[in-house]
């Protein structure tokens, strides 16, 4: 007998359209699966490394598994397209939720089903061939099977979201907490912030950077950001130093605080705001974003607003006895003379008067002050309250 006549051929009866009795192919196939998974996997391997991992043994076990039970229940589904695919679909989903957890794409695993798919429509061919299957078989094998990846990788892709949705939600309630424990009294142990962090899928800066914003601002940040924005008060955490070209695409007005160690987060977070309300107020100029570190001094200033008028009442008393618009005068001309060292022409131009006005008001001013004009700790005093007074007459009246 020649090696074609000993070729077994499936019989094909015509009942209205040509199909293939189902149980004689599946019968020819089984006794292939071993060769064929051993095939896909090797070639799933070749084509996505990612699966192979050397050292790795749980990986290759797992990919093996899901060939083998993707390779039998097609079988299984070529005689008996009602077969259960329950177990093989719960595989793909873990599949397809795996990598979520790995935190990859599916990019990978569709490349490995396409290339799974390509390998078996290969051996299916030659199969084919050697039995001598018609086209009209071979055509519905072919449906078959390319029908049964699309459902397979379906599968994966709904066990990716499953998984995603979850992470995504554990990890932004975890990111919730972090932001409250920075953002909150006392500070946070070193073991507990890096074991959160871990969780949340946060990389822990050495430097940290608050950013206030008047309004809520955009949602797309990467995982080095931390950020609660709902109102009335978003801000964000980032890592220090911050780069202006972030802050570009927020479209809202932001004032950033100071860089500062993670434990004094909340301190840069109380700057930033501080910064937006004087900013609101006039006391600071109006700009799209307002830098903490360039107006620390009025941070400073203002930061305890009862206090500072406690400071003005004291230091600056002796100017009480003079009517509002002589005190305001004498005011800015103390105001002066401390920063300019006593120098009248320096004076004259600094407040647009004739030096003859200077000397008259300092006169003025060494009468109602005496010997506290001499005094250094008095003079950095009265200096201090008197640039509050103006910041806060700025705020009073409004930009």
């Amino acid at each position: 007998m020649s090696r074609d006549s000993a070729r077994q051929t499936v019989p094909v009866p015509r009942d209205g359209a040509e199909v293939f009795r189902r149980a004689e192919l599946a019968a020819l196939m089984r006794p292939a699966r071993a060769a064929l998974v051993e095939w896909i996997v090797r070639e799933v391997w070749r084509a996505v490394p990612v699966y192979a991992r050397p050292g790795d043994g749980s990986y290759g076990r797992v990919t093996r598994h899901g060939v083998e039970c993707a390779v039998a229940l097609f079988v299984d589904l070529v005689e008996d397209p009602h077969a259960p695919r329950d177990r093989l679909y719960e595989t793909c989903r873990r599949l397809g939720a795996g990598e979520a957890r790995e935190g990859r794409t599916l990019d990978e695993l569709q490349a490995a089903y396409r290339v799974g798919t390509r390998a078996g429509w290969r051996w299916i061919m030659r199969l084919g061939r050697r039995h001598r299957l018609s086209s009209t078989v071979m055509a519905q094998l072919a449906e078959m099977l390319f029908g049964y990846a699309d459902d397979l990788a379906r599968m994966s892709s709904q066990g990716y979201r499953e998984a995603r949705a979850e992470i995504d939600g554990t990890r932004a309630g975890l990111r919730r907490r972090l932001l409250r424990l920075l953002t909150g009294p006392g500070s946070v142990p070193d073991a507990v912030l890096a074991e959160l962090a871990a969780a949340a899928g946060w990389p822990v800066p050495r430097e940290i950077a608050a950013v206030a914003a008047e309004a809520p601002v955009g949602t797309s940040w990467g995982p080095e950001v931390l950020a609660d924005l709902d109102p009335p008060q978003p801000f964000l955490l980032l890592p220090a130093p911050v780069d202006p070209r972030s802050l570009t695409r927020l479209g809202a007005r932001v004032a950033v605080g100071p860089a500062v160690d993670l434990d004094a987060a909340a301190h840069s977070l109380r700057w930033a705001r501080a910064a937006l309300r004087l900013v609101a107020g006039g006391a600071l100029p109006d700009a799209p974003v307002t830098w903490c570190t360039e107006h620390l001094t009025e941070l400073w200033l203002l930061s305890d607003t009862p206090l500072a008028e406690q400071v003005a009442r004291r230091e600056l008393a002796p100017l009480a006895q003079f009517p509002e618009r002589t005190r305001r005068r004498l005011g800015e001309t103390l105001l002066s003379w401390l920063q300019n060292g006593g120098n009248s022409e320096k004076i004259a131009v600094d407040l647009s008067v004739h030096p003859q006005t200077v000397r008259y008001r300092v006169r003025q001013l060494k009468q109602a002050f005496g010997d506290r004009l001499e005094d250094p700790d008095a003079r950095f005093a009265m200096q201090a309250a008197l640039r509050a007074s103006g910041l806060r007459s700025l705020t009073a009246e409004g930009p």
